[in-house]
């Protein structure tokens, strides 16, 4: 089938991918909100281990007999786009879902993603921060958003929850593992613009768990911004913007005149997650040699 067609079909086999690095403290959570879904078509998990040391994925619980779950070693390249397309390579299904380990779906997601991939050859969904995130946590960042969300180019579709056929994933190549952190957006953009269609399913609701630790936030917010740089190297040719300069110098005049928020625990993670996207678009920026602050 050509991409970009509607399938009008639902799949008839569901791969859920899991990549997992030591979390072993949330992917019970996880697969509870898994052994709860309501789909009654047929469906698999498969766990890709990312090379983890806390015992994650050793005897992992499970109590659905009617659906499979594997564990496959994904440990030979640390990053989780690499293990979403090492489970997607051992993935059985002809639709194939993706949600993180350390998040919780609601019972009708699967529900949603398969009567929304009738007409798309990519979807996505919600995602909620107010139930699995401490009220000072979720104040260190904006809302979510509760419609397609846009990277500054084209909309795209968050890895931890997606839905795309196998069939357009293998033809798109997957995640591109040079992207440690913004994979999701630069293949949302790439199928899109080889004429693949993305949708959203408004109840394929993720309940997305945010990084809780100062280090954390910093870490993400880093990572994000020079990823960022090199989406700007990638797609500048295709109509990618940059940021207007006075914008930029806004966001350094913030964090002067804001640096007092380091005093305080609810409006520490604020700042922290601003100046760590700052310094990594310029970071990125000289790694990729691009003008992207």
């Amino acid at each position: 089938m050509r991409t970009g067609e509607v399938r009008d079909r639902a799949p008839e086999r569901i791969s859920v991918v899991i990549p997992v690095r030591d979390a072993g403290a949330t992917l019970c959570d996880q697969l509870d909100a898994l052994a709860g879904q309501t789909y009654t078509g047929a469906w698999e998990i498969v766990i890709a281990d990312n090379g983890s040391t806390d015992g994650a994925t050793t005897g992992v619980p499970w109590d659905r007999a009617d659906v499979p779950l594997r564990v496959v070693d994904a440990s030979q390249r640390a990053g989780s786009s690499y293990a979403r397309n090492r489970g997607a390579a051992e993935a059985e299904g002809d639709f194939l879902v993706f949600c993180d380990a350390d998040d919780v779906v609601v019972p009708g997601w699967l529900d949603a993603m398969a009567a929304a991939a009738r007409n798309y050859d990519a979807v996505t969904g919600p995602q909620e921060a107010s139930v699995i995130n401490a009220p000072d946590v979720q104040r260190w960042r904006p809302p979510r958003a509760t419609v397609l969300q846009r990277g500054g180019f084209l909309p795209f579709a968050p890895s931890c929850n997606l839905g795309v056929w196998a069939d357009v994933y293998q033809r798109t190549h997957g995640f591109d593992e040079a992207y440690p952190q913004a994979h999701d957006v630069e293949w949302s953009w790439r199928a899109q613009l080889e004429g693949c269609t993305l949708g959203f399913a408004e109840n394929a609701v993720v309940h997305y768990r945010y990084r809780s630790t100062i280090r954390g936030v910093a870490r993400q917010a880093y990572m994000s911004g020079v990823d960022s740089a090199r989406l700007y190297r990638d797609y500048r040719s295709r109509g990618m913007k940059r940021p207007r300069l006075v914008r930029s110098m806004r966001v350094w005049l913030w964090l002067v005149a804001r640096s007092p928020y380091l005093a305080s625990r609810a409006q520490r993670g604020i700042w922290v997650r601003r100046a760590g996207e700052a310094w990594g678009r310029l970071r990125g920026s000289a790694k990729f040699r691009v003008v992207f602050f």
